[in-house]
């Protein structure tokens, strides 16, 4: 006999369903209370005759009542009364009165729970020893401790007695639980906690942030009981295959365990590095990323699509993460993009998992490490593969190759790092170099500029629409070649040529010039758009820094960045004395000319120095030293 078949058709009987309804249960009522509330109860120790009289006295009222609702109601002799004694009723009045109650919680009832639960676990332990060959015989004493834990999740409404729970000493009885025979045991504790370092609990409308330091004080608390290793321990033996008995209720054990690690996140993101080190979370995630359990191996399940996603959540969340990650992570969600090389997503779960795959990759390149780690894995190879593609891989690995290409943001300037050291720009990292010349290598130039002068045509239209922000890519990885190539350098050179005349192609960099103009004339009126609302905005008049950092956001989010992107590579490419004659002709059309790039470009370098000086104070001096430039000696300081 299996013990939790027999728990689990016992616990769906008599387990209240606390977490929906989130109230205080009361205790039951005493005769005397159902009495005295003139709820129709009769005291017991009245005598058998009187009881007896009692009794008749109610049948002959219920008999009458019966009788006149037959004469006025039913119809061919029906019986419609419910058939309850008064006695009885009173009771079900009593247990409708109660439900509309809404109690509170307070210490006393806090230190019941606690009792009850430390009680339920001592009874169900000796009857799991008593009764070890009987299974039957503990399955009440498992109920009770279910019901028990649940009963814990009172406590979301009021984490102010989280602290309760930790000075009556019964952390170490939950995370003992956690190691239970009974894998639904230990799954009700994942979900107290999980619930627990919800926001639903700690982030309530008017609350302060007193509430998140109680539950971080609370999961801490349980940290210091090794809760997290427990729980390492406790996702490695559930068992998700479908052949298996139990695969429903251990799938819904993956799923709330990553609900918690999710709500760890959004808690304390030192909690949840606390987390996945002693979970060795990051091990079982590269396991389970490619591991799919569908029938259909190519498709993603829900739990790997929740895998995938918490992994992404992670590595944006704390760059420490990133550092863990390994080469063999890396070398799982590269084995992952490329199943899609030539196969598109059939569903929304689907997408959703290879969308974070590629997040999850983005934000492992943006270190040095993790484009280290790129380059070894034949990374770049696999996204010229994918652009060669008709897929929405060849849009995604435009985004992996902008970040591989973009160098990470200039770190602020601190205490003991004076402004006098800070006056060079960070030059780009040799991996970065790296990426780029094995891509221009990898012919991914043939790729880029198609997708770059053919967007939107033919069967990518749909994709296109989906991911309007490709544009923007396209020319921040065009740019980004130009920098990281050096001058004279045959890569450079094969970087340019796609904007210069050639024995090969002689007519097709007319159609990439054209391009990037357009771009630039786009991007150019949304940022004066831009500027005109802003300049309507009477709340961002005046000159302190507040008002001045919220016009420039506001710009960039109407795009300046990829405006000043073209302008880069309009830089490059009007060093060439045909190209410039068609970008100046196309700029004119517009009302634009090459001295507006050149002071686009003067607001660019200004702002990346003034961010690698830690302060926008010096934008004016910059400015003044870069006048004087020319676009050369301005793209030299790039």
């Amino acid at each position: 006999m299996d013990i939790n078949d027999i728990f689990k058709e016992t616990v769906t009987n008599t387990t209240l369903n606390v977490s929906k309804s989130k109230r205080r249960i009361a205790a039951a009522p005493s005769l005397r209370e159902l009495k005295d509330g003139g709820y129709g109860v009769t005291d017991r120790a009245e005598s058998p005759a009187k009881r007896a009289r009692s009794e008749d006295n109610d049948m002959a009222k219920t008999s009458s009542e019966n009788e006149d609702y037959n004469e006025e109601h039913d119809e061919d002799g029906r019986f419609f009364s419910d058939g309850l004694t008064t006695e009885e009723k009173g009771v079900m009045t009593w247990v409708d009165h109660m439900e509309e109650i809404e109690d509170t919680l307070d210490a006393a009832a806090v230190q019941r729970l606690v009792v009850r639960l430390e009680r339920a676990t001592s009874r169900n332990t000796e009857d799991r020893i008593t009764y070890a060959q009987s299974p039957e015989n503990f399955v009440e004493s498992e109920a009770e401790l279910d019901e028990a834990i649940q009963r814990l999740l009172l406590l979301t409404n009021d984490v102010q007695y989280l602290r309760m729970l930790d000075e009556l000493e019964v952390l170490p009885t939950l995370v003992g639980l956690m190691a239970h025979e009974n894998a639904d045991i230990a799954l009700d504790v994942i979900q107290l906690v999980a619930e627990l370092a919800a926001e639903d609990a700690w982030s309530q409308e008017g609350e302060s942030q007193e509430e998140r330091k109680m539950v971080v004080a609370f999961v801490t608390a349980m940290a210091r009981c090794e809760f997290f290793q427990a729980l390492g321990q406790n996702l490695r033996r559930l068992n998700e295959d479908i052949e298996s008995s139990e695969a429903e209720a251990d799938r819904q054990g993956v799923f709330q365990t990553l609900t918690l690690i999710e709500n760890l996140v959004s808690l304390d993101v030192t909690l949840a590095e606390k987390a996945v080190k002693e979970m060795d979370l990051l091990e079982w995630l590269r396991d389970r990323i490619p591991k799919s359990l569908a029938r259909d191996s190519v498709q993603a399940d829900s739990n790997q699509q929740y895998a995938a996603e918490i992994a992404s959540i992670l590595l944006q969340a704390s760059p420490e993460i990133c550092r863990q990650a390994g080469s063999s992570f890396m070398d799982a969600l590269l084995q992952c993009l490329a199943k899609h090389r030539k196969h598109t997503p059939v569903d929304d779960i689907e997408m959703e998992y290879l969308e974070n795959i590629v997040d999850s990759i983005c934000m492992l390149v943006a270190t040095p490490e993790g484009k280290q780690l790129f380059l070894d894995h034949e990374g770049v190879e696999l996204l010229v593969l994918l652009q060669k593609q008709h897929q929405v891989g060849r849009l995604l690995s435009i985004k992996i190759l902008d970040h591989a290409l973009s160098p990470p943001p200039p770190p602020p300037l601190s205490s003991n790092r004076s402004a006098e050291q800070s006056k060079d720009a960070p030059k780009p990292d040799k991996e970065a170099r790296a990426i780029a010349k094995r891509y221009i290598d990898g012919i991914g130039l043939k790729y880029l500029f198609s997708a770059l002068v053919h967007h939107g045509k033919g069967g990518m239209q749909k994709l296109y629409k989906k991911y309007p922000e490709c544009d923007d890519r396209i020319v921040s990885c065009i740019a980004w070649l130009l920098r990281l190539t050096e001058k004279g350098t045959p890569t450079h050179w094969r970087v340019l040529a796609k904007f210069v005349p050639s024995p090969v192609d002689p007519s097709g960099w007319k159609s990439n010039v054209d391009r990037i103009v357009e771009l630039n004339v786009a991007y150019s009126e949304r940022v004066r758009e831009a500027e005109d609302l802003t300049g309507d905005d009477r709340s961002l008049d005046g000159d302190d820094d507040d008002g001045a950092a919220e016009r420039y956001l506001n710009r960039m989010d109407a795009g300046l960045f990829s405006l000043q992107m073209t302008d880069i590579i309009i830089a490059f490419v009007s060093e060439e004395s045909q190209a410039r004659d068609r970008i100046e002709q196309r700029l004119r059309r517009k009302g634009r000319d090459i001295a507006t790039v050149r002071s686009e470009l003067v607001e660019y370098v200004v702002a990346r120095q003034a961010a690698i000086l830690g302060s926008v104070g010096n934008s004016s001096s910059i400015n003044t030293s870069l006048k004087s430039l020319s676009i050369s000696e301005m793209l030299a300081k790039l």
